[in-house]
């Protein structure tokens, strides 16, 4: 019995982490930089980066993510969204952008 408990809870636990939106108690952020966008042979994007005043940002290929690289590649852009760390890298959640005008 406590093991079914235990799997539907761990299970739940799972699901919460996988499908958050932002990390809890994560604060939003506006950064303005360039973006800088790598592809592969099959020009598929492999990796998106937002350099803001001399840092570098990865940013998160989610949906946002690439559709950012997508639209934004060497554009000066304002972007909003949640900056984390992952083995020492800083990492950038989006949820919106806008071009900046030169």
């Amino acid at each position: 019995m406590w093991g079914i408990v235990f799997v539907v809870a761990a299970g739940a636990l799972l699901a919460s982490c996988l499908f958050a939106e932002e990390a809890p108690g994560a604060d939003v952020v506006k950064l303005q930089g360039v973006v800088s966008v790598s592809r592969d042979a099959n020009d598929v994007i492999t990796s998106v980066q937002l350099t803001a005043e001399d840092v570098n940002y990865e940013v998160v290929l989610d949906a946002k993510g690439k559709e950012l690289g997508e639209q934004m590649d060497g554009e000066k852009v304002e972007v909003e969204g949640t900056v984390s760390e992952q083995d020492g890298k800083k990492m950038l959640t989006v949820t919106a952008f806008t071009r900046i005008e030169q």
